[in-house]
């Protein structure tokens, strides 16, 4: 462990953490999907798909193995000349003492999915009580429009055929309002999957900041490693989330900034382990479990089920390839962060 000077060390945590957030959120602007409209459907589920693939990827290849990683290494860390020696014997002695660690990441990882759906039920509860108000709203809007179409229908008819050509621009004008009026209405209300995925996207970047400030107390060095290895599993996390958001009716400036409100876990998760050194490997023995079962929650009971509905065959093809990719991306990144 390298003696840093306490001003640098916090200098790179937090410079590191920043970039993890800023990167992903830069590329997000390349994204040509503004909202949940029908033009960028095919566009959005192939993206959702992406995302529900980089969301089970990244539960049980990333947060579930790093859950069951601390006990093996501190053991290793506190002893490692015993543990050499009797490389067989360590499996036999802390059986007992492995399975118990293991019972209690499964344990959390259930209890993430029942708190998430706990959530969800108590969510769409009270939006039930509060969605009264709004359907009135959209009711109001439905006559105003038919009382401008009949109006628009009465002027025509009263006109001879030269102005009844004129009556297709009229019915044309609503077609062209339709998206705004789609985006507007998206903007206004999020499904409860989206306040679910920015919660679960906030503890997932809490144990983020914990790793970045942990390995930065280690060395530079291994700190930088972490960042990229970090930075690399966050850009494609990072897109299928403002896909969840999207989705869930925001638009693309809503979605992005909602994103980026969610880097403040990261910057909590890098100074409490800088700050209390150690907290990080107690931290993970619920936090990453937990995470992964907010993670397996919102891609099959969100994400999945949106992927189910109209889909045509060759459609159907894509969201199964994207789902594949999004995995395929989360193994690659397990595989180049354990060689490191």
């Amino acid at each position: 462990r390298e003696k840093q000077d306490p001003v640098e060390l916090w200098t790179h945590a937090i410079g590191a953490t920043l970039l993890i957030s800023a990167a992903p959120f830069l590329i997000l602007f390349l994204i040509p999907v503004e909202s949940n409209t029908s033009q960028h459907q095919s566009l959005l589920k192939l993206l959702l798909s992406f995302a529900s693939g980089g969301l089970l990827g990244d539960a049980f290849l990333h947060l579930i193995p790093h859950a069951l990683e601390p006990h093996s290494s501190h053991v290793e860390g506190d002893d490692q000349s015993r543990v050499h020696d009797v490389p067989h014997g360590h499996g036999h002695t802390h059986g007992g003492h492995d399975h118990s660690q293991m019972m209690s990441v499964g344990l959390w990882v259930l209890a993430g999915i029942v708190a998430f759906l706990i959530v969800e039920k108590f969510v769409r509860h009270v939006k039930g009580v509060d969605g009264h108000g709004h359907s009135h709203i959209h009711i109001d809007g439905a006559k105003v429009s038919s009382a401008e179409e009949e109006e628009s229908e009465g002027a025509a008819t009263k006109v001879d055929g030269a102005r009844q050509r004129k009556k297709p621009q009229s019915a044309e004008k609503p077609k062209k309002s339709g998206p705004k009026s789609q985006m507007a209405k998206a903007g206004g209300e999020m499904k409860v999957s989206g306040y679910l995925n920015l919660a679960a996207d906030f503890t997932h970047n809490f144990t983020d900041g914990l790793a970045i400030g942990a390995s930065f107390l280690v060395s530079t060095n291994v700190g930088i490693v972490t960042t990229i290895t970090i930075l690399l599993h966050e850009v494609p996390h990072e897109i299928g989330d403002f896909a969840i958001l999207v989705q869930s009716g925001c638009t693309k400036r809503k979605a992005m900034m909602l994103q980026l409100t969610t880097a403040v876990g990261a910057l909590a998760g890098t100074i409490c382990s800088l700050l209390a050194e150690g907290i990080g490997e107690a931290a993970t023995l619920w936090i990453l479990p937990f995470t992964a079962g907010g993670f397996i929650y919102i891609a099959t009971v969100s994400v999945i089920p949106e992927l189910l509905k109209d889909s045509k065959p060759f459609q159907s093809l894509l969201e199964i390839m994207g789902i594949l990719f999004g995995v395929g991306m989360m193994v690659l990144i397990a595989e180049r962060s354990e060689e490191h």
